[in-house]
């Protein structure tokens, strides 16, 4: 692997976690003042939002990886007209798809109103119905300009959405709120819809942009393939990825229907099993996910490498890759969770206003569900070094059989009075370890991959320990001076990362050469040339 194609995948990982990050504080920013505005308005939008995103997987979560893989393999034999009918034919595919899902929920409206919180919430199904043709479109731009390693595109449209949500989103409720709530609803509900036309401009315009430039790279075809094949192969990458990308959202609504009831047989009121399902899916569980945005960022970045290296079928740029990427997710993994395990609480309270009681319990399970934060990084870095090798099927197994063993454990420990919610945060821990587990074993069979224990795992941990240490410390020192929770989380944050950092290059967890692939690495190695 050339130096500026492992640059291009680094530089890819960092443009989509920026992006990502920025997005989840935009996307609170939204949030926030909805909820404030419309109140109990929030059930129409509400009501939308699971339906839209089961249709939605359909073609935003296996088909542009799917894209993504077969134009990196066309564009690593140099064969870019190949690589642009993939484009075509997926854009194709893509619309079919989005007409369909698109017509199912605008003509199917009252029948999902009705099913959900009434007929009230009928309009919002229908404004919300179009977005799904606009995103199907969309994916199929991320997913060529993600092939050939462009993940500007990509990071540049997230942000115009959010924005574009943010801004339309609440002058729209605001405006037909008057109206009624239901109104209200639809004119969030609207501003969505508005953003993701708006991403879909700002993705065509960059491709547009930047067509004339590999155009230039073009050659003659290797070989010619049919339609039929391309559309075959996208389909034999996407389905699988698909049912994989449907594993967590279904295991989501296992713990909706199951959580309130078993703590209610094993004597809570419903009030209180409710509000124990609350503090874990609401208050915990949008925290634990926070760090994925960059995972993910990651795993999208590495589809494309490991492709092109699979490609050109070498082997030792699929290690390369492969190892960095698994270091990448540690390097970010195991700081966010021994950071959310010393400040359970105070970053509870900093994000969410709720009582005692509701904290202590959210803080205990955020420190139980901490721990999945490093095998939830490890899951999806794997998943995407895998689906770029090849073995888009071995995740959505793994993951399967971790899923079979969360549900298993569930309502085993959940039964128990001593741990009650508890058992939902340890089964979902136990989910992902097993799933990683299982992941990292094929790997290492299949490619034959060694890592560097020491830099990969052993380093990043003693640093987060140190980091961790301190950041608990601290906030007990401000907090007991200040009395203010804002001041000292902040605080500790701020020491934590500085000495996270600094431990990482005081024991040099990354080589001189890793750290020129990264953004900013040239300051970092001067810092960390100062250690002889």
């Amino acid at each position: 692997m050339s130096k500026n194609e492992k640059k291009s995948f680094v530089k890819g990982a960092f443009i989509l976690g920026a992006a990502g990050l920025i997005c989840k504080v935009i996307g609170a920013f939204f949030r926030i003042p909805l909820y404030n505005m419309l109140g109990d308005g929030m059930q129409y939008y509400e009501a939308v939002y699971p339906y839209y995103s089961t249709l939605l997987v359909i073609s935003s979560a296996g088909l542009p990886t799917a894209i993504s893989r077969m134009v990196a393999e066309r564009a690593a034999l140099g064969d870019m007209i190949g690589a642009k009918r993939v484009f075509h034919k997926s854009q194709m595919l893509l619309s079919i798809i989005g007409v369909v899902t698109t017509a199912l929920m605008y003509f199917g409206a009252d029948f999902l109103a009705r099913s959900t919180v009434g007929p009230l919430a009928a309009p919002s199904f229908r404004m919300m119905a179009p977005a799904l043709l606009i995103v199907s479109l969309m994916c199929s731009y991320r997913g060529y300009l993600q092939g050939l390693q462009q993940m500007t595109g990509t990071a540049m449209s997230q942000l115009a959405e959010q924005a574009g949500k943010l801004a339309i989103g609440l002058y729209l409720a605001a405006k037909w709120m008057p109206r009624g709530l239901e109104y209200g609803a639809m004119g969030a509900v609207a501003g969505v819809t508005i953003s993701e036309l708006l991403a879909l401009i700002v993705v065509g315009a960059f491709y547009l942009f930047r067509k004339r430039d590999i155009e230039l790279l073009q050659t003659p075809q290797t070989e010619h393939t049919s339609d039929k094949s391309i559309i075959s192969g996208l389909l034999a990458i996407a389905i699988p990825v698909t049912i994989g990308a449907s594993i967590m959202p279904i295991m989501g609504m296992v713990d909706a229907s199951m959580i309130t009831k078993t703590l209610v047989s094993i004597g809570f009121t419903e009030a209180e099993a409710a509000m124990r399902f609350v503090a874990l899916r609401s208050n915990v569980t949008n925290i634990i996910n926070m760090p994925a945005v960059l995972t993910i960022a990651l795993a999208m970045s590495l589809v494309p490498a490991i492709s092109a290296a699979r490609t050109a079928n070498d082997q030792k740029a699929i290690h390369t890759v492969s190892a960095m990427g698994i270091k990448l997710a540690m390097f970010i993994g195991i700081p966010c969770a021994v950071g959310l395990f010393a400040l359970s609480a105070p970053a509870i309270d900093l994000l969410y206003k709720i009582d005692d009681q509701r904290l202590a319990i959210a803080s205990a399970l955020m420190r139980t569900s901490a721990i999945g934060v490093i095998f939830l990084s490890l899951v999806q870095t794997l998943t995407g070094i895998l689906q770029g090798a090849g073995k888009q099927h071995i995740p959505v197994i793994n993951l399967f059989i971790g899923g079979v063993v969360k549900v298993v454990l569930m309502l085993t420990l959940m039964r128990n009075p001593a741990i009650e919610i508890q058992g939902a945060a340890i089964s979902t821990t136990a989910c992902y370890i097993v799933a990683g587990v299982l992941d990292a074993i094929y790997l290492i069979r299949f490619t034959k991959l060694k890592l560097n224990v020491m830099n990969t795992f052993i380093k990043p941990i003693v640093a987060a320990l140190v980091m961790g240490g301190a950041a608990y410390f601290s906030y007990g020192l401000v907090y007991e001076k200040l009395a203010s929770n804002t001041i000292a989380t902040a605080v500790a944050i701020f020491i934590g990362v500085v000495l996270y950092m600094a431990g990482i290059l005081w024991m040099r967890m990354f080589s001189e050469e890793d750290l020129a692939f990264i953004p900013g690495g040239s300051i970092l190695a001067k810092l960390q040339a100062r250690r002889k």
